[in-house]
């Protein structure tokens, strides 16, 4: 398989993404001004429970789909019956931890969401043999047409409900929706059939593999959602959802920009297994552009942290400027890690990855329990910004030493110039602020983006880096 081949996947899912970026600002900030940060922290709360159920729902069900190109049309359907009988299962252990959901936080109205959302977490559950199937085809355009028109169907149909006052249920009610449209959507264009009878022998061939991935992601759900349980305890909805907002446009451009091309590594890389060197060597190519690309995005985040968030959601937002401006700090070092997990299962090694993401929770409850003690979303801000930076440098030693047995220092020299133009833009960016227009956020914040990207080019003639950049995009 061709480099071009990774460039026409990646720039398929990439037209997608952006529309979706853009579907995602415009109405998320249409949704923010009818909804009140209360109505956001109570379903961020219960959003965590499904996420995690949605990680015990998949157990590695699709990457092992893809993964395997022995698969017959037989033993695909006997993983998607099994995922069936898992999605009821998971459905109803789900249902019943509603009451205990609302005795920890004081909150009946916990009860209805949870009992309306196990629907979602089956429709997600059985999505996971027709979204590996969809992968492993390499039906890039399908998938991303998908992602625009069911983003477009479930917004249009939430701000509907938010304005007739459903409040929160308009969001739950959009978490169900899309994981309808999506398995329908699938059906139609994949061949899974539900069997009774599960054949266990596909099962048990899959399981070193699936397992430990599952077993990964698991693990890394608890990185991620460590703070939210934490904050909306201690702190209440209100708090939480100031945070969870920050958090969440941290995670655009990680979502938007690196996933452009993550969904495409594993199919594509997977055909290459046997050959680590290949992988390695187009593996490189790709981490110098996302990093070169993170430095930017991370230092305009930074520096216009108060302009993006007023203007994109309103001054009922206010207490997320901080939380922003701190966690985007880590935007940069999360667009790279946001490809690793790829890697791990391109090259057939997801135990080191399940290892390596069972320290990144030590690391990262470790920062957050003593951070939480000062009652501040700001310091839990960044607590958590300093564990995703350590994480950075554990993930890669294990993906670089460890599994693919390169050198280490060489890989950290490979980004090191990027390294540098990352703080020299940091740093720039207290006296860029002093020019902030209090009158105008649009003009302070193109005023401040357009200086911070003046820099940035000229930093990267400094460090002779544009041939990276021109290399990649031009590469064939």
């Amino acid at each position: 398989m061709s480099d071009i081949s990774i460039k026409k996947a990646a720039f398929i899912t990439g037209i997608s993404k952006y529309i979706n970026i853009f579907l995602g600002i415009f109405f998320s900030a249409i949704l923010s001004r009818i909804l009140s940060p209360n109505d956001y922290g109570i379903v961020a709360i219960v959003s965590v429970f499904t996420a995690f159920f949605i990680v015990l729902s998949n157990c590695g069900l699709s990457i092992a789909v893809v993964q395997r190109k022995d698969f017959s049309q037989e033993d695909i359907d006997s993983v998607f019956s099994f995922s069936v009988y898992q999605g009821l299962v998971l459905s109803v252990i789900f249902i019943a931890l509603a009451y205990p959901i609302s005795i920890f936080y004081s909150n009946s109205v916990y009860i209805p969401i949870v009992l309306l959302l196990s629907i979602s977490i089956f429709f997600n559950t059985i999505n996971a043999v027709p979204n590996g199937l969809l992968r492993k085809e390499k039906r890039f355009l399908l998938i991303g047409i998908r992602l625009v028109v069911v983003s477009i169907l479930t917004y249009g149909f939430t701000i509907i409900l938010a304005l007739l006052n459903f409040k929160y249920y308009a969001l739950v009610i959009q978490s169900i929706t899309s994981s309808v449209l999506i398995f329908l959507w699938n059906l139609s264009n994949v061949k899974v059939h539900f069997k009774l009878k599960v054949d266990f022998k596909v099962l048990k061939q899959i399981k070193g593999y699936s397992g430990f991935n599952f077993l990964s992601n698991l693990v890394n759900f608890f990185t991620r959602n460590l703070d939210k349980l934490i904050i909306g305890k201690a702190l209440g909805n209100e708090n939480l959802a100031q945070y969870n907002k920050a958090y969440h446009f941290m995670l655009y451009p990680v979502q938007n920009l690196t996933n452009i091309i993550t969904p495409v590594l594993h199919p594509i890389l997977s055909d290459f297994q046997d050959n680590v060197s290949v992988i390695y060597e187009k593996y490189k190519g790709i981490v110098k552009f996302l990093s070169l690309t993170g430095v930017l995005v991370s230092a305009g985040c930074f520096c216009c942290s108060k302009e993006i968030i007023l203007i994109l959601y309103g001054k009922q937002w206010y207490s997320a400027v901080n939380c922003f401006h701190f966690l985007s700090i880590a935007i940069w070092t999360q667009m790279i890690t946001g490809t690793a997990g790829s890697l791990f299962n391109a090259v057939g090694n997801t135990k080191n990855s399940f290892i390596q993401d069972v320290i990144s929770v030590a690391i990262m409850l470790s920062c957050i329990l003593i951070v939480s003690k000062f009652n501040s979303i700001e310091i839990i801000s960044l607590g958590v910004t300093i564990a995703l930076l350590i994480n950075f440098f554990l993930c890669f030693f294990f993906l670089i030493k460890l599994t693919m047995k390169r050198s280490f220092l060489d890989f950290l020299l490979w980004i090191f110039p990027d390294f540098i133009i990352y703080l020299i833009l940091m740093f720039s960016s207290k006296p860029i602020n002093k020019f902030i227009i209090q009158d105008n956020l649009f003009i302070s914040f193109v005023f401040k983006g357009i200086i911070i990207s003046a820099l940035y080019l000229v930093l990267l003639l400094i460090f002779r880096q544009t041939k990276y950049l021109t290399k990649i995009l031009k590469r064939k």
